[in-house]
């Protein structure tokens, strides 16, 4: 740059560069200046790059006050904190604004002859992140703290798994930095802060002490003296009084009850560009004052992208205000939307896509309430919580499968908190609710607790539905902490809130694997007979017939059973158990674990035209499949496209090709 041209002192070159072994011990002129400027040998020059001859600015580049340390070089700063050009300058550019300096030099080299081109080329010298404009490089006095014999125990911590990182790969981040540490500088030009503990005599004596009392004795019993004490006016960086954290806010240097009790902590939750900034140094600190780390788990969660990609940032400008959030969703739905998508260690895309299903999740949590409170009230007593019920009537099969997929979730969902896995968790209590709990056992306990029957069976059954609800809502609480505690307000429970309510865990003597494998076979049934309904657009209001070929004398037995809940499910006026099933064409066929199906379309729908439709259909999912897969092949568009577009893109193409797979099958079949 040709404003710090002004401040060269010397010009290097690569050792290994043999057209220039000629200069060494030689000197150069710099000019408009006239300064000699000695050629040095310094292999951290590039031989390969531009000329090969690299000129020095000690003061004004940090790869350059390096070379500069390394050869005895002179040290002359040519611009100003004020952005102006220095009294060190020839006097036709003192006080100009640097780029002023700069158009000034380059017409003066060209009048001089002096100047052979001039190029743009990409620099790294530092820019405001807030303003884009440059930050000199300049050279000033700064307080550093050393930290080789710092790092050293908290590397040992890690290694020794005092401390563990979730996930692990994040222990590379932390070691990689803490190995390869330099002296950190901890004074900063700021007004707000912890100040620097550094006092100056005007005799020229700096001390160091707790506070200006201790500095003042210091400075007196080092001899007798009048001069006046004046304190740094920088402050400590941010993540010097951020590392100090873990026990500075419990009382520290006192041993206080609070700093007993809290120090050190269980899990710290942080993000992944900040492991270097805070987690170690926290962790240097607190091994330094403390002797012992200040937590024993570092959880990473990922960075939060926009739909482009990229990390959300105040700077940037495209970060989501959480409170608008909150309001079009509901700040529980937010909570879920961000723990499903939080795979440890990895960034989230959050897309309103997710928002909305996790209000509807939300909205499904509250109607499944309202439908049990309404139509089991009477079951709810005292407030008093209720217990699985086997007394008033034995539990039939899917009273069995629903405590048994309670407690096997139950047992999963603790296995996924206590490891972090917290999209795991979510996505467990997500499906036992929404699947298990509203779309199957609500669905089969409808007939008994809108019944106006007081019979044991009816009674057993709303009681079952009361406990399994209760217990779910405390399943629900980490992640949907308000629906949760609202509910089971209303709810049969112990305690005065849901946060201080035991969370459940699984009870090994209520599972049941039998019962999740018979109950399997009966929701498979009903749902293949619906698909059926749905593929062929019968209408819900027309009644089907089915026959049903169980694989053995078990799923003979299972269907028979539960052959009045099955057609109730499947909307079917007759279910005929069959030995086998016939391949007369005119019927839909399918095939599943335990059983075959059939269900005779004749007379419920046009041949003709249903094959026409499906036809159409068939033809529509070919065209957006070609698009789909031209776009895929385009390489462009892999590289450049977010990678959650991407991803859908190819989700998207693989739902298609099944697809067109069962029309194919459906056509065949007419």
């Amino acid at each position: 740059r040709p404003e710090t041209m002004l401040g060269d002192t010397a010009v290097a070159i690569n050792p290994e560069d043999e057209r220039y072994g000629m200069l060494s011990g030689r000197f150069a002129v710099l000019p408009l200046v006239g300064r000699d400027l000695p050629f040095v040998l310094d292999s951290v020059v590039e031989k390969d790059f531009g000329t090969g001859l690299v000129k020095v600015t000690p003061a004004h580049d940090p790869n350059d006050f390096a070379i500069g340390k390394r050869h005895g070089l002179e040290f002359i700063t040519v611009i100003g904190k004020d952005a102006r050009m220095a009294d060190s300058v020839p006097e036709q550019y003192r006080s100009l604004d640097r780029y002023q300096a700069r158009a000034q030099i380059v017409a003066d080299l060209e009048a001089a002859g002096l100047l052979v081109k001039v190029e743009d080329y990409l620099h790294n010298v530092g820019h405001c992140q807030r303003s884009g404009i440059v930050v000199e490089p300049l050279i000033s006095t700064q307080w550093f703290m050393k930290m080789k014999t710092l790092a050293e125990p908290a590397l040992a911590a890690v290694r020794e798994g005092r401390t563990r990182f979730v996930p692990d790969n994040m222990t590379k981040t932390y070691t990689n930095w803490l190995e390869n540490i330099e002296d950190w500088c901890i004074s900063r030009q700021l007004w707000w802060g912890h100040r620097i503990p550094a006092w100056y005599g005007d005799d020229g004596m700096v001390i160091v002490a707790r506070n200006e009392g201790e500095a003042r004795a210091r400075h007196e019993a080092a001899g007798p003296t009048t001069s006046l004490l004046r304190q740094d006016e920088d402050v400590l960086d941010t993540w010097f009084s951020s590392a100090l954290w873990p026990f500075s806010t419990h009382g520290w240097p006192e041993m206080t009850e609070d700093l007993k009790k809290y120090y050190p902590t269980s899990v710290l939750i942080t993000g992944p560009d900040i492991i270097f900034f805070w987690v170690a140094r926290m962790m240097m600190m607190g091994l330094k004052f403390m002797g012992d780390v200040p937590f024993r788990t570092v959880y990473i969660n990922g960075l939060v992208l926009d739909p482009e990609g990229q990390k959300m940032s105040k700077t940037k400008g495209n970060v989501i205000d959480p409170l608008v959030i909150f309001e079009k969703y509901g700040t529980d739905a937010a909570r879920f939307a961000l723990s499903s998508a939080a795979t440890p260690g990895m960034p989230i895309s959050l897309q309103e896509s997710k928002l909305e299903a996790a209000r509807n999740f939300a909205n499904k949590i509250w109607n499944a309430t309202r439908f049990v409170l309404l139509n089991c009230g009477e079951e709810l007593g005292t407030g008093e919580p209720l217990e699985w019920e086997t007394q008033i009537a034995p539990p039939e099969l899917a009273d069995r499968w629903i405590l048994s997929r309670f407690n096997r979730v139950a047992l999963d969902v603790g296995d996924a908190l206590a490891e972090f896995r917290l999209h795991e968790a979510a996505s467990l209590v997500y499906h036992f609710f929404w699947d298990d709990f509203c779309d199957w056992y609500i669905e089969l306990s409808k007939p008994f607790v809108t019944s106006k029957e007081t019979g044991p069976q009816v009674i057993a059954v709303k009681r079952r539905l009361i406990y399994v609800l209760e217990r779910s809502l405390r399943l629900l609480h980490p992640i949907m902490p308000f629906i949760s505690e609202e509910l089971w307000q209303r709810m049969p429970h112990d305690g005065e809130t849901i946060c201080l309510a035991e969370f459940p865990t699984a009870n090994a003597a209520q599972l049941d694997g039998r019962a999740e494998k018979e109950m399997a076979l009966v929701i498979e049934l009903v749902t293949r007979l619906r698909s059926i309904r749905s593929i062929f657009n019968i209408g819900q209001a027309v009644p089907l017939e089915a026959k049903v070929a169980p694989s053995d004398e078990e799923a003979r037995r299972i269907v028979e059973s539960m052959r009045e809940q099955i057609s109730r499910l499947a909307r079917l006026s007759k279910l005929h158990l069959v030995d086998r099933i016939s391949s007369a064409r005119g019927s839909a066929r399918a095939v599943l674990n335990g059983a075959e199906i059939e269900v005779p379309l004749e007379g419920l729908i046009d041949f003709g035209k249903e094959r026409e439709r499906l036809k159409r259909e068939l033809a529509k999912l070919q065209s957006e499949q070609e698009g789909l897969e031209k776009r895929l092949a385009n390489s462009d568009f892999v590289a450049r496209a977010a990678p959650d577009v991407v991803a859908a893109t190819q989700q998207r193409a693989l739902e298609i090709s099944s697809q067109m797979v069962r029309l194919g099958a459906m056509i065949d079949s007419l």
